[in-house]
């Protein structure tokens, strides 16, 4: 029995060093998106949780009535605040899983239902419960009324439209006091998810993914007809910044096979960025530096496979981030910086779990 543990010891170790020598390899000579693919192994899911807690920090300004803050990455004269950053992450992730779960299902009906049941259920626990639980129990209106007004209702009906014209405020609830009445000013970015998901599917259903030279010209076509003359897409206008970096996620998934990671590259369009800082061609060199990082991090460092145990819970501390910190706010309007984001995101962590174990990881088994 000892012997059979301890050699059961000495396999783990030899794995671990193993693992160790391969990561080593990766960084000295670089590994194509298509090899690191193949090895199943990522870091999408911490980086998706710290986007999520850079949304919470970067909105503490706005929601905290004690915090006055300068974002972090405005002092460090970025140009950009966490909470752009956070979504540009979201966004640029989004793209690239994204396209490679439409290219290997190629089906456009498995696609839409896989994406409605990612998204739409704890969307709609999310809202629902935002106006009959939250909004009840903090409304300064009597209960019954609160339930009587229609802006209680239209806070569901509206929001579940997935539009621009979405409703932030419930009757009564953080209507004085605290900076913000919004209850939930992240939701904004959902609709604009669903749409690049539309694009996907409208793709994907005329064959363009089966060249890789058509879709890089239709999607850089559409960049550049968007950024001349957005008024000819159906698109809110804050939702042309997402998208670029959704479309940059397809882009990058489509030329897997030959773009290789390095961790130099990676250093080297960062310093373009800061180099190219007070330039028009910024925003370009920002796009490709945070791509560097985002997937050198995600393929060249040892993936933390412990964390994917616990399971997913991004999606659900993005809802919740926002409604946690107006709580934050209220119960504790004194808390500074580090208290107020730190609280907001224990809270947001611990809904961003029960989410996903109560109701995301079982939806996703309709798939």
């Amino acid at each position: 029995m000892n012997l059979s543990r301890q050699s059961l010891g000495e396999e783990r170790q030899s794995l671990k060093l193993g693992s160790f020598i391969s990561w080593l390899k990766s960084i000295r000579e670089g590994v194509t998106i298509d090899r690191a693919l193949a090895k199943r192994a990522d870091n999408f899911l911490i980086l998706r949780i710290v986007a999520a807690a850079l949304v919470i920090y970067g909105h503490a300004p706005h929601i905290a009535p004690a915090v006055d803050n300068i974002d972090f990455f405005v002092r460090m004269g970025w140009g950009h605040y966490s909470g752009d950053i956070a979504v540009d992450m979201f966004f640029l992730i989004s793209g690239f899983l994204v396209t490679g779960s439409y290219i290997r299902q190629k089906s456009l009906y498995k696609f839409a239902k896989a994406r409605f049941l990612r998204v739409f259920p704890a969307f709609l626990l999310n809202v629902t419960a935002l106006a009959l639980v939250y909004g009840l129990l903090l409304t300064t209106l009597p209960k019954m009324d609160y339930l009587r007004q229609p802006d209680t209702w239209n806070y569901i009906t509206t929001n579940l439209k997935m539009t621009s014209n979405m409703a932030w405020t419930l009757p009564g609830v953080f209507e004085e006091g605290l900076k913000t009445s919004t209850i939930n000013g992240s939701q904004w970015t959902l609709p604009a998810e669903v749409r690049m998901y539309v694009l996907l599917g409208v793709m994907g259903a005329l064959g363009l993914f089966a060249s890789v030279r058509v879709t890089t010209v239709v999607l850089v076509a559409l960049f550049f007809v968007a950024l001349l003359h957005p008024e000819f897409f159906p698109l809110h206008p804050g939702w042309f910044r997402p998208g670029g970096f959704f479309l940059l996620g397809v882009l990058i998934f489509m030329h897997r096979t030959w773009i290789t990671l390095r961790l130099e590259t990676a250093i080297a369009v960062v310093m373009l960025a800061v180099l190219t800082h007070h330039l028009a061609i910024y925003s370009v060199t920002f796009a490709l530096a945070l791509a560097g990082v985002v997937f050198s991090f995600a393929y060249l460092t040892p993936p933390l496979r412990w964390l994917e145990r616990f399971g997913d819970p991004s999606y659900g501390i993005y809802l919740w981030g926002w409604p946690c910190q107006q709580l934050v706010a209220h119960f504790a309007p004194g808390a500074g910086l580090v208290l107020h984001v730190t609280t907001s995101i224990i809270l947001a962590v611990a809904l961003g779990y029960a989410s996903w174990m109560v109701l995301e990881k079982r939806a996703l088994r309709f798939k």
